[in-house]
């Protein structure tokens, strides 16, 4: 039988071949290994440098809220201020009235002595006709007297109390400007804070994406840390199915806090000018604007509507779903800094009420939101 044969050095390549297969064979599922251990590592350590994130993010959050409750604090002390010097102007108009009536009675009285001339006092005491007479006619001189000189009298006292009433109202104004200097400071700070927070998320934006890029290559089950509830205090989830304002934001229960000539609705979700707003649950969104909210947009549920205002532009209208962007924060209307004014107006009124620390559970048509926002803030 004829068998071919191969030259010595053809032989020997093909040893090599076969033993480099075979080594090949061996280190491959090695290096499979070492990427899936690499991988699974890499996961591990971004996760914790997510759950890092967050928690910093819950004490951004903590942070924010107390700035959002000392704001909203300055606010009370303005607006009361604000009311007391509209008092005060009116106490001053009122006395500015009062003493020009009182002006205008001892110029008449001047005037009319001016006209009667001196000799008129004495001829009335020589015209009298016996004692008597003689001593009606002098309580007749000095009544007249006596009441030019309870004009001036009164006129003097006046004067002194519109002087102490312009002081007051010189101090008042100073208190508001150092309450605005105040409130403009702490805006401030929120501001940094807001700022801060958003470098956080930007910076653990990535770290998310990539997690789940290996927790899908990986096929694994594990969870990415979420965000922590905000608000804190008492919550009453199942009515908001998400927070009105998307991204940072601080607020506080200022619901029913004292306001130049109203009483605050809702509660005051503090964040920069430009953040989305979106409908808190599907519904039909209506936009308007008012003087006092500038920018306003309705979302009407199913429960009831939201009332949002002081926007700095507009977003969808007509009928939208959970979470569809509405509007953008801004300071439009009568506002302090950028926000989103938020009003709840449930079409039944719950029996049992959350009451803000202003005593108040509703005003007018709208409850409390605070309970409500803490569920999905």
């Amino acid at each position: 039988m004829f068998r071919a044969t191969l030259p010595p050095k053809l032989r020997m390549l093909g040893g090599l071949v076969v033993v480099l297969a075979l080594l090949f064979a061996l280190l491959a599922p090695q290096a499979g290994a070492g990427s899936l251990s690499q991988a699974k590592a890499k996961l591990n350590t971004l996760l914790k440098q997510i759950k890092g994130a967050r928690a910093q993010q819950a004490v951004f959050q903590t942070q924010l809220n107390a700035l959002a409750s000392r704001i909203a604090k300055v606010q009370d002390q303005m607006a009361n201020t604000q009311v007391a010097i509209l008092q005060t102007q009116q106490d001053i108009q009122q006395a500015q009235a009062d003493i020009a009536a009182q002006q205008a009675a001892l110029d008449a009285r001047a005037r009319m002595a001016y006209e009667q001339g001196p000799g008129s006092a004495i001829e009335l005491v020589l015209g009298s006709t016996s004692a008597a007479d003689l001593n009606d006619r002098l309580e007749i001189l000095n009544a007249a007297a006596q009441s030019d000189q309870d004009l001036i009298n009164v006129l003097t006292d006046q004067t002194n109390r519109l002087q102490v009433q312009q002081n007051q109202l010189t101090a008042q104004k100073s208190q508001l400007q150092h309450q605005q200097g105040d409130l403009q400071a702490q805006q401030d700070a929120l501001d940094a804070k807001f700022q801060a927070e958003q470098d956080v998320v930007q910076n653990v934006a990535s770290k998310v994406k990539e997690a789940r890029h290996l927790i899908h290559r990986l096929k694994l089950q594990t969870q990415i840390p979420g965000y922590p509830p905000s608000g804190g205090g008492p919550s009453i989830p199942g009515v908001l199915f998400a927070c009105p304002v998307r991204g940072p934001h601080a607020y506080s229960d200022d619901f029913g806090a004292p306001r130049p000539g109203h009483i605050h609705a809702g509660v005051d979700v503090m964040a920069p000018s430009g953040t989305p707003i979106v409908a808190p649950f599907p519904g039909r969104v209506v936009q308007s604007w008012d003087p006092g909210g500038g920018n306003d947009v309705y979302v009407y549920g199913a429960i009831g509507y939201v009332f949002n205002a002081h926007l700095s532009s507009y977003g969808a209208t007509g009928n939208v779903s959970t979470g569809t962007v509405i509007g953008y924060v801004g300071s439009t209307g009568d506002a302090t800094g950028p926000h989103d004014h938020f009003e709840f107006h449930p079409d039944h009124i719950p029996a049992h009420l959350w009451r803000s620390p202003y005593g108040y559970t509703i005003v007018g048509t709208a409850i409390d939101p605070y309970p409500y926002l803490n569920s999905v803030c």
